[in-house]
């Protein structure tokens, strides 16, 4: 009869410790995903910048002034979806260009590309920026970095032509 009662007693445990531990092993696996996805959106953002870059210099004989479709295109094209949102740099329409990328008013998962203003023919330097506003999925991690992070890649290419 003792054997029965610890057997009884040590099942109980067991249930116990697996609640309490499941609660952080299963913020651990959220927490891996969420790093993931910040690794992953970071080399989309990373390759779409580079692409950028070279359809400018590509295209770095003719003036072009924003918005430029064909290397927001080009940028977005090299991301193929996957839920991203990106779209030219609001800046870049002003009267004065805005000389480095903005990064107020992204909502959570959304981003900015900023291509180097004043694009002349000849054989200037040009830059892409993608700058993107990562927002974790998982709420605890999300109370720590708050509503998110930015994240910022670029490419500066010169056309040697």
């Amino acid at each position: 009869m003792d054997r029965m009662q610890r057997g009884r007693k040590s099942r109980g445990q067991a249930m116990v410790e697996f609640a309490l531990l499941a609660s952080l092993l299963f913020l651990l696996l959220m927490g891996i995903f969420d790093f993931g996805r910040a690794v992953s959106v970071y080399i989309n953002i990373a390759e779409a910048a580079h692409e950028g870059a070279r359809q400018l210099v590509l295209r770095s004989n003719y003036a072009s002034t924003p918005p430029d479709s064909v290397i927001i295109n080009a940028t977005l094209a090299k991301i193929g979806g996957g839920g991203m949102v990106l779209m030219e740099d609001p800046c870049l329409s002003n009267p004065t260009p805005c000389t480095s990328p903005s990064f107020s008013g992204m909502a959570p998962n959304t981003g900015y590309i900023w291509i180097s203003p004043n694009r002349t023919p000849g054989n200037p330097q040009v830059t892409v920026r993608v700058t993107y506003l990562f927002a974790p999925m998982t709420a605890m991690i999300s109370d720590l970095t708050g509503t998110g992070f930015i994240m910022t890649a670029g490419s500066s290419m010169r056309a040697e032509y």
